[in-house]
C-alpha cells in the first residue's frame, strides 16, 4: 500500500479536531506538514515540518492537502495545489462568490486531482439514512422540506468570519453551507428562492448577517422553508448546537435531528398514511453507521463526533481509486450557487433562480 503524505494548511480547530484524528485512523498515511502563521496553533497539531507559507509546504513532498484556511484563501490555494498535482480537500464554504467557486473546480479538474469539500455532516449515519429513504420511494413523492440551522452567538463565528471580505457571507456561508448541501444530499436540487437577512448584533467590526431564511423550490418539485441563525440563546455552540431535517413524502416523513445521529424519527408505511399516527424513532441500521470500508469502531468514539472522521477516510479512500466521490468541489459550487441566489434575493427582495 503506497503511502499518502498529507499537508494541512491552517491548523484551526477544524484541522485539529476533525481532519487530524481522522486521518490518524488511515492505515498507510502521515500527516508530514503543517502550515498556519500562528505557530502555537501549527505546534498544537504535533506535526513536525511545520510553515508560515503554504508554497513551502506544496514543495515538501506531500501527496495531498486539506485546506483550513479562511474563505479567502482558498481559491488561489487550490489552484495552486492543482497545479502542484496535489490532491485536495478543501473547507467549506469554497469560495467567497460563484466565479471564484466555478474556477477551482475547473482547475482540480484540469489537473486530474481527486477532490472534496468538507462537507463534514455528510458522513452522519442518520442523514444517509435519510438518503437512503428518500431514494428507495419509501417517503413517496417528496412534497416539502422544513430545515434549520440554530446556534447561540459562540465567538467561533466572530473575528474574520464576521466580515463579507474575508468570509464572503456570516451564518449562511459559516453553517448555512453545510445544511443546505445537506439538502441536496437528502431531498434534491434546488431550483429556486426568495430569502431575508437580518444583522442584529451592534458589532462595527462585523457587516455581514446573523440570520437569513429563504422560501425554495426543489427541481422535483417540492417546497422548502429554511432558517439558518447564530442568534438563539440555548441552542449551544459547538457540537451542542441544532440543526434539523424534516423530509414529508405523499406516503411518510422522515426528521433528521444533529442531537440524535444515529437515530431518524419516521412515519412509515402505515403509519405514513394514516393521519391519526405520528413519528416514532427508528435506530438508524448498522450499514449507515459508517462507511464501506472505514475502519473506525463505531463505539470507540462519541456518537456526536466520531463520524466525522470518516470523511478522511473517504478522501483517502478516492486518491488510491484516483476518482473523486461526493462531496466533491462540484457539490461545493452547487452549494455556492445557492448561497449565491439567497444574496441576491436578499438584496432585490425578488425571487432568484439558482444558477446551473
Amino acid at each position: 500500500m503506497k503511502r499518502i503524505r498529507i499537508g494541512l494548511i491552517g491548523a484551526g480547530s477544524a484541522a485539529r479536531g476533525i481532519h487530524l484524528p481522522g486521518f490518524q485512523l488511515c492505515e498507510g498515511v502521515e500527516v508530514t506538514a503543517v502550515c498556519d502563521r500562528d505557530a502555537k496553533a501549527a505546534e498544537a497539531t504535533g506535526v513536525a515540518a511545520r510553515f508560515e507559507d503554504y508554497q513551502e509546504l506544496l514543495a515538501s513532498g506531500v501527496d495531498a492537502v486539506v485546506i483550513a484556511s479562511p474563505n479567502h484563501t482558498h481559491a488561489e490555494i487550490v489552484r495552486e495545489a492543482a497545479a502542484a498535482g496535489k490532491h485536495i480537500l478543501c473547507e467549506k464554504p469554497l469560495a467567497l462568490n460563484l466565479e471564484e467557486a466555478r474556477g477551482m473546480l475547473e482547475a482540480v479538474e484540469q489537473a486530474g486531482v481527486v477532490h472534496m469539500t468538507a462537507f463534514t455532516y455528510q458522513f452522519t449515519p442518520a442523514v444517509n439514512y435519510l438518503r437512503h429513504l428518500v431514494k428507495s420511494g419509501a417517503l413517496g413523492r417528496i412534497r416539502s422540506v422544513r430545515a434549520a440551522y440554530l446556534m447561540a452567538l459562540s465567538t467561533h463565528l466572530l473575528g474574520w468570519r464576521s466580515s463579507r471580505e474575508f468570509a464572503g457571507s456570516g451564518v449562511l456561508a459559516d453553517i448555512g453551507s453545510h445544511l443546505i448541501h445537506l439538502i441536496r444530499f437528502t431531498a434534491g436540487e434546488i431550483a429556486g428562492l426568495t430569502a431575508a437577512q437580518r444583522r442584529f448584533r451592534e458589532d462595527p467590526s462585523s457587516d455581514v448577517e446573523d440570520w437569513i431564511a429563504f422560501l425554495a423550490r426543489l427541481e422535483e418539485g417540492a417546497c422548502g422553508t429554511v432558517e439558518i441563525s447564530r442568534i438563539c440563546p440555548g441552542r449551544g455552540a459547538g457540537i451542542t448546537e441544532e440543526m434539523f431535517i424534516e423530509v414529508y413524502g405523499s406516503e411518510g416523513s422522515g426528521v433528521f435531528s444533529l442531537q440524535d445521529p444515529c437515530g431518524l424519527q419516521v412515519a412509515l408505511g402505515e403509519d405514513g398514511r394514516n393521519p391519526e399516527r405520528g413519528l416514532t424513532r427508528r435506530e438508524v441500521p448498522a450499514e449507515f453507521l459508517k462507511i464501506e470500508g472505514s475502519p473506525r469502531e463505531v463505539q470507540a468514539h462519541p456518537p456526536r463526533w466520531g463520524y466525522r472522521y470518516d470523511q478522511a477516510v473517504q478522501f483517502v479512500d478516492s486518491i488510491r481509486k484516483g476518482r473523486a466521490v461526493t462531496p466533491t468541489l462540484h457539490d461545493g459550487v452547487r452549494c455556492q450557487a445557492v448561497m449565491q441566489a439567497a444574496l441576491e434575493s436578499c438584496e432585490t427582495g425578488r425571487w432568484a433562480e439558482v444558477a446551473g
